[in-house]
């Protein structure tokens, strides 16, 4: 790159996801070549209205409003930026880095956005961040082009409301317990809880309709190892060296995963090698299946009857303790590298859709 690109560094939301968002931006941040670019900082609070600015890490963090300027994004291709509500002035940038995590960020609502206003960003697309943000599409999609996923459950707010009964026959019929119920499309373990029985799932489906739709109820791996993989590319993606996650507590959750510093986090994971490259191989086919670009982390639970994808993560946390840039780092990546390969990985994308024909001549005018 010839000049310095501009790069809005998007982050927030409304999501419950919110404060490690915040977390996660000063990361890429602070990692940015600035002798490439040339951050801008747009921060998303809990109420949905944009803050473009310096201090928008302050406004979201301490409610101060100082150096702030609520926009919105032009939708105006001659002007890709943020327009200012105030002045009128468009802020103009080359590229959207989305540092935001669960719904109306990762889940394909935003990326649709950039889209319609014709500004490149990191990550994948509306339609693969729209599946692997939704635990039961992703598995349906997975399950389709034959890789491993934990047999689960799938039920919606209005089905458990009226045909619980139901419900928990057909849970009976297909599982065993110990099972997992999670929020259908939430991360960072938001509303997940674990069931050893009757009582305990109906809590934990309850709890987990207060954070969507939808919730799944998956079988307990037993004695599951977690352990993840870094996906990086776009035409030829490659999957990082393995990881694994040994939480402080029961299962990987909340607190195990943002809280605690007893979590262990073991790079490379200590399994045999052909298994690795197994894993590597299965997080490189589970990222295509969903039509992956850019980046996301596959999660594998492994147990004594092999490994299963649990889900995978379009925008991974990108905290200075989180498994994403860690697992790069490992496989000789350096982060600062890794966030430059990101952006250049969403400009060559976004190259190749322009190149795409938009108009067709028609030899004959079409009747209406």
């Amino acid at each position: 790159m010839s000049s310095k690109k501009v790069v809005a560094i998007l982050f927030g939301g409304v999501s419950a996801e919110h404060d490690v968002s915040v977390v996660s931006a000063r990361s890429v941040t602070g990692s940015l070549d600035r002798d490439l670019f040339e951050p801008v900082f747009v921060g998303i609070d809990k109420q949905g209205s944009w803050h473009l600015g310096g201090g928008a890490f302050d406004l979201l963090e301490t409610g101060a409003s100082d150096d702030v300027d609520t926009v919105i994004l032009s939708t105006d291709p001659a002007r890709p930026g943020f327009l200012s509500l105030k002045t009128g002035n468009v802020t103009k940038v080359d590229v959207i880095f989305p540092v935001l995590h669960g719904p109306r960020g990762e889940d394909g609502t935003m990326q649709g956005l950039f889209e319609i206003c014709g500004i490149p960003y990191v990550g994948c697309d509306t339609m693969a961040s729209a599946i692997a943000m939704d635990k039961d599409m992703t598995k349906r999609v997975l399950a389709q082009g034959g890789l491993p996923v934990v047999k689960g459950v799938c039920v919606s707010a209005w089905v458990w409301k009226t045909e619980q009964e139901e419900v928990l026959d057909e849970i009976a019929e297909t599982l065993e317990f110990p099972v997992f119920i999670k929020p259908n499309t939430m991360g960072s373990s938001i509303g997940i809880s674990k069931a050893d029985s009757v009582d305990e799932m109906i809590r934990g489906i309850d709890l987990a309709l207060q954070f969507s739709p939808k919730v799944v109820i998956e079988q307990a791996v037993p004695n599951a190892r977690e352990i993840e993989v870094s996906v990086l590319g776009n035409n030829e993606p490659r999957a990082s060296t393995p990881g694994e996650i040994i939480p402080c507590n029961e299962f990987y959750d909340f607190e195990a995963k943002y809280v605690s510093t007893a979590t262990e986090l073991i790079i490379p994971a200590k399994l045999p090698r052909q298994f690795l490259d197994d894993i590597q191989f299965t997080a490189v086919e589970a990222f295509v299946a969903i039509g992956g670009s850019g980046m996301a982390r596959v999660d594998f639970l492994v147990g004594s009857d092999g490994h299963f994808v649990n889900e995978i993560n379009t925008i991974p946390g990108f905290t200075s303790v989180s498994m994403y840039p860690k697992l790069w780092e490992a496989s000789g990546l350096p982060y600062g590298t890794l966030i430059t390969t990101l952006i250049e990985l969403a400009f060559k994308r976004h190259e190749e859709l322009e190149a795409l024909t938009k108009t067709i001549t028609l030899e004959k005018r079409l009747g209406v």
